[in-house]
């Protein structure tokens, strides 16, 4: 992992965000972060005076974005003292909005993952990037990581990979994170929630795929009849005290067939461990 985008308001979230991925960045391998600032002002803002939006001027609207800037500029330097020397600090700033800022980034600088951080609830502040969460996670072309604002870095050890066994290639995602000098290499805890109980612990084909698949990883495999897929990962993360919970990619994750509400509520705005969402 080379570079990471990390989408910026400055709220407490975003102080949280910004400890969160010093110390990430301190275990891993990272040469770049880029620290994402929009400042996007809707037209209705600017020609439109109503009850919800007040009209802006052009200075006053040249005006917020020196101070953003110059915040900008003092997190990154914050940022920087906590890092390691050789991980160089970017900032930018956009006028678009957020998820078409970090499409926008993704395409001009080619980072290896966005890590943004999200409300423990959702009246909490007013932290756009915990909004519009599930919208940047679902669209992005790259992984995308999500730190709660109630967690601390934790060296990651542990990390439960919920796994559909009807589809077990979908682990393959994993594969570009197995180098062992670029990212933590934890302990996989491949985790199988099925009320149904159509794969058993003794499925030996469903056993030797996992062996070809997670070839270099050390992992086990855990079952659940939790009826309750969202709370049954969650449980399970509780229970073995993982350091990150890993989404993977395609229509057979956990992820992909929740709903905006279920997602936002479980796994982004009351989650309790990071979430890595694998493309």
């Amino acid at each position: 992992m080379r570079t990471v985008l990390i989408p910026v308001d400055f709220s407490d979230t975003t102080e949280n965000l910004l400890k969160y991925a010093a110390d990430f960045c301190v275990d891993t391998d990272v040469e770049r972060v880029i620290l994402l600032k929009c400042h996007y002002v809707s037209s209705y803002e600017q020609l439109l005076p109503s009850a919800d939006f007040v009209q802006l001027s052009a200075d006053s609207i040249a005006s917020e974005k020196r101070d953003l800037v110059e915040k900008l500029r003092a997190a990154a330097k914050l940022l920087q003292k906590k890092c390691k020397n050789c991980v160089e600090i970017q900032t930018v700033f956009s006028d678009l909005s957020l998820v078409r800022a970090i499409h926008e980034q993704i395409a001009n600088k080619q980072p290896n993952l966005v890590m943004i951080g999200s409300d423990k609830t959702s009246g909490e502040s007013k932290n756009r990037s915990g909004e519009q969460i599930v919208a940047i996670a679902k669209t992005s072309s790259i992984p995308v990581m999500i730190i709660p604002s109630n967690v601390q870095y934790q060296k990651i050890a542990k990390a439960v990979v919920p796994c559909d066994f009807a589809a077990t290639a979908r682990l393959g995602a994993l594969k570009g994170f197995h180098d062992r000098q670029r990212w933590l290499h934890p302990q996989l805890m491949v985790l199988n929630v099925d009320p149904k109980q159509k794969h058993v612990s003794n499925d030996e084909q469903v056993t030797e795929g996992l062996s070809d698949i997670l070839k270099g990883y050390d992992y086990k495999v855990y079952y659940s009849d939790e009826k309750d897929t969202v709370k049954g990962i969650l449980g399970f993360a509780r229970k073995h005290d993982v350091q990150l919970i890993i989404a993977l990619p395609g229509k057979y994750s956990f992820f992909y067939n929740l709903t905006h509400r279920s997602i936002t509520h479980a796994l982004a705005l009351n989650a309790i461990r990071p979430v890595l969402i694998l493309k």
